[in-house]
């Protein structure tokens, strides 16, 4: 059960204590004080509170309106969800390239001739390529 609403508060003005910089003449009027601006203001009307709920022939209400968009989903057959597995491209183009640029460095090893330089330059350039191209495609999958 709903604990009742509190009672409304009403807020005014406080007295303030100013400083007069220009002091007043003898023939001008008194300046009045914040809670005589106050009660010359009167005091607000109070708001209408709105009540909680809905009315029957309201059409702008809400929840009526989601629930004829949730009849109309169910009569179209729409509210059904389906979830499909996507391959994933970058795992397919990651594995190419590794091989693919693996084999690319192996064929300019055996074709410059295979000494001990070309041996040593291509090992280190398998090594360079694999770990580049693994830590470029973590560093573009971890974004995505």
């Amino acid at each position: 059960m709903d604990s009742p609403d509190p009672p409304r508060k009403d807020y005014g003005f406080k007295d303030r204590v100013f400083q007069r910089d220009n002091p007043l003449t003898p023939g001008q009027p008194a300046m009045p004080t914040a809670k005589e601006l106050a009660v010359m203001a009167g005091h607000p009307a109070p708001a209408p509170r709105p009540t909680a709920a809905p009315r029957a022939a309201d059409p702008n209400d809400v929840m009526s309106i989601l629930q004829q968009n949730r009849t109309v989903e169910r009569k179209a057959g729409r509210d059904v969800v389906e979830i499909k597995e996507i391959k994933s491209r970058r795992k397919r183009e990651f594995w190419l390239l590794l091989v693919g640029g693996n084999l690319a460095i192996l064929g300019a090893v055996w074709l410059s001739g295979i000494t001990m330089i070309t041996v040593v330059f291509g090992l280190a350039g398998l090594i360079i390529f694999s770990l580049g191209l693994s830590w470029v495609m973590w560093q573009v999958m971890d974004r995505y």
